[in-house]
């Protein structure tokens, strides 16, 4: 189905041009996580605008809006979005500024700002809240929780391990089947690889491309699932791990799913009867742990494997397995994911014995809750003179919104008439993120 920017808001939305008091000439907007305390990741803006507001909205666009409204039982506003298309080459004549992506943000502050002084179309930035808030508040919270995740695996990572680089592979996006669009797997998973970049999510590496000019935003290894593991049957689970083994370059990775009958069993068998193979083939292999509580689960196969090919210490004092580690890849959420981090590391392991894959923790246990995003209007031109505009309902003092303007914010230009003005490449995102 074409975009037609028009259309992509909510109904009521295209009633509120006549509902203004008279002589309103301009409206500034600004978009915040109203939650208390936390520090929000902004991020979203750019791909934002590149996908909706570079493309000219038509005569064709306004045709379907009129008519689809009409049967819908709603007014709308031929000539405003009939100037759009004549004055401005069918591009919005507003200016969007914003916290520059990536810029850890104290919460219950302005990350974006939307203002509009023609005098006929004053009411754009109301009307593209739908998108707008939506674009930014997904991206961002996913964003925000991986600021937290990166903490606790650093703080991990810091204390047990000597590859402290490893970080960047250690939480994995295993979300792409898991999400409720093929848009959300883009969003979500690239917003994942501003702190991450192990990933099977082929959609946002897509996205990073395009959106965000990085010709590969985040990597992946060969890897089984329980379609190639039970292709062999419950008893031959040795021909199953050895031709995946050998399916592997010399010096390569791979991820072996081993739960799909008895993993303690074939976590053994692994172990005893290819340890030989597995060292003269130099393949690191990592035991996926897929189903049960990984509680119980993990640690009984870190002793199998342990007991075969041992270990070394590394400089912290902390055991590192050799040849082979796993991966937990079912039930990953921020708390389990920091139970089982803390876990390993009581058991006297290097953090990166026992690294995650998450899905639809990371990407689907959000909503626009989770750090209260919202877009309120702060200030209406009216008679000619700015005037504060709040939301203070007796009911909620945490929806409160901010009165005024905030030009004194550190927010730079990234859309103005039609323009995009900010074009960062994912890099240099990434670099924010610990400034």
């Amino acid at each position: 189905m074409k975009t037609n920017l028009i259309l992509n808001a909510d109904s009521y939305k295209a009633s509120h041009y006549k509902m203004y008091p008279e002589n309103t000439t301009g409206q500034y907007a600004y978009i915040e996580a109203r939650v208390k305390n936390e520090t929000i990741i902004p991020f979203g803006l750019q791909m934002a605008i590149k996908k909706y507001l570079l493309t000219p909205i038509t005569l064709d666009d306004i045709e379907e809006a009129e008519e689809l409204l009409a049967l819908h039982g709603l007014p709308f506003n031929r000539e405003g979005w009939l100037k759009i298309v004549n004055e401005y080459e069918g591009l919005l004549p507003i200016t969007i500024k914003g916290v520059l992506e990536g810029t850890p943000t104290p919460s219950s502050t302005p990350v974006v700002t939307i203002e509009c002084e023609d005098d006929d179309l004053f009411w754009l930035p109301s009307y593209i809240e739908t998108w707008l808030q939506r674009a930014i508040w997904y991206p961002s919270t996913i964003a925000s929780n991986d600021y937290k995740n990166y903490k606790i695996l650093k703080d991990s990572y810091d204390r047990t391990s000597d590859n402290v680089g490893n970080i960047n592979y250690a939480l994995h996006d295993f979300s792409v089947r898991g999400v409720t669009s093929g848009e959300s797997a883009e969003i979500g998973g690239l917003a994942h690889l501003l702190y991450f970049k192990g990933t099977d999510n082929l959609p946002a590496i897509r996205a990073a491309k395009e959106y965000y000019g990085i010709p590969m935003a985040g990597f992946s290894i060969p890897a089984t699932e329980h379609s190639v593991q039970c292709a062999y049957g419950d008893t031959n689970q040795l021909d199953y791990l050895k031709n995946v083994i050998d399916s592997c370059d010399a010096g390569g990775i791979v991820s072996i799913v081993l739960d799909g009958y008895d993993i303690f069993r074939d976590t053994e068998l692994l172990c005893k009867e290819l340890k030989d193979h597995i060292i003269e083939s130099r393949v690191k292999v990592v035991v996926r742990l897929d189903s049960g509580d990984a509680y119980e689960v993990a640690p009984k196969v870190i002793n199998i494997i342990e007991s075969y090919f041992g270990y070394t210490v590394n400089s912290k004092g902390f055991k590192v397995l050799n040849n082979v580690s796993l991966i937990q890849g079912d039930g990953i959420d921020t708390e389990i994911m920091s139970g089982l981090c803390a876990m390993v590391e009581r058991r006297g392991y290097s953090a990166e014995t026992l690294v995650y894959g998450s899905g639809g923790g990371l990407m689907q246990k959000v909503n626009r809750d989770t750090y209260s995003f919202a877009q309120k209007t702060s200030a209406m031109k009216i008679n000619g003179e700015w005037v504060d505009t709040v939301k203070n309902p007796i009911t909620s003092t945490a929806k409160k919104s901010k009165g005024g303007r905030f030009d004194d914010l550190n927010l730079v230009t990234y859309y103005q008439n039609g323009k995009l003005l900010i074009n960062d490449d994912l890099n240099i995102i990434r670099g924010r993120l610990f400034s």
